[in-house]
């Protein structure tokens, strides 16, 4: 399976956002995203059919419901 490397982030950083970031920078970054895509790969094994996505409209309404009771 292909590898994110510190190149790619490097040139994903300076292309779509035009920023220049650092090697040991762009190293962390690869390693980083290297682990989360691989428990991402793991995601549909885990029991989640009754959450439903974190802005979603129900989500957001709920969370706007709460904050406005504070208020009361």
């Amino acid at each position: 399976m292909a590898q994110l490397t510190a190149e790619t982030v490097r040139k994903i950083a300076r292309e779509v956002f035009d920023y220049e970031i650092t090697d040991h920078d762009a190293h962390s970054v690869a390693n980083t995203d290297g682990a989360m895509l691989t428990l991402a790969r793991h995601l549909g094994a885990l029991p989640l059919s009754g959450i439903g996505p974190a802005f979603g409209y129900a989500n957001l309404t709920a969370e706007a419901a709460h904050l406005n009771a504070k208020k009361a």
